[in-house]
C-alpha cells in the first residue's frame, strides 16, 4: 500500500499539471488563424493600394505560426480585375485575442483586424489601417494545395477570378 502511494502521488501531480495547462485567448486565436482563407473584401481597403474603385475584391490570406505562439508570418493575394497582387506580412494577435495586426513587407501601413468572428470554417470582420476607413471581409477556410508558396499565386484552374463583371453575370 505504501509503495502504491509513492507511485500514485507523483502521477497525480503530473496529471494535474497537464490537465490544468491551457492556452490564453491570444494563443487560441492565433491557432485558429493558421491556414488559408479566401473570400470577398470590400473596396475601401484597396482604393489606396491598387487604385480600383466601386468593386468588392477577391482575396486570399495565409497565416503560419508555431504552437503556443501569438504571431507568425503570412501572405496575401488580391485579385483585382484580371491582375493578381501578392504581399507578405508578419501578423500578431493582441488585445486578449480581439485584434490581429498585419505588418506588411514594403511600404504599406500596418492593418488592424477587429470585431471579427473566427471558427474552423469562417473568418469575418473588419480591417483598417488606422485611418478610419473600415472594410468588411468574409472569408472561408480552404485547403491550400493549389498555391505556389514560392511565388504566392493561385494556379488552380477550376477557380476563376471573381470580378465585378463575373459577379454581375452570375446574378
Amino acid at each position: 500500500m505504501k509503495q502504491m502511494r509513492s507511485i500514485l502521488a507523483p502521477l497525480l501531480m503530473l496529471l494535474t499539471g497537464v490537465l490544468m495547462t491551457s492556452c490564453d485567448d491570444e494563443q487560441e486565436t492565433a491557432m485558429m488563424l493558421w491556414g488559408t482563407w479566401e473570400g470577398q473584401l470590400s473596396t475601401e481597403f484597396y482604393q489606396d493600394r491598387w487604385g480600383g474603385y466601386g468593386q468588392t475584391y477577391y482575396t486570399v490570406w495565409h497565416f503560419e505560426g508555431k504552437p503556443g505562439s501569438r504571431h507568425g508570418k503570412g501572405w496575401e493575394i488580391d485579385y483585382v480585375g484580371h491582375q493578381r497582387y501578392a504581399q507578405h506580412f508578419d501578423w500578431q494577435v493582441i488585445d486578449d485575442g480581439r485584434t490581429v495586426r498585419l505588418h506588411y513587407a514594403g511600404a504599406w501601413d500596418d492593418e488592424w483586424i477587429y470585431n471579427f468572428y473566427l471558427d474552423d470554417g469562417y473568418f469575418t470582420g473588419y480591417i483598417d489601417s488606422g485611418d478610419g476607413k473600415q472594410s468588411f471581409f468574409q472569408l472561408e477556410r480552404v485547403e491550400d494545395n493549389g498555391y505556389d508558396h514560392d511565388y504566392g499565386w493561385d494556379f488552380r484552374a477550376q477557380r476563376p477570378l471573381q470580378t465585378k463583371e463575373t459577379a454581375e453575370k452570375g446574378k
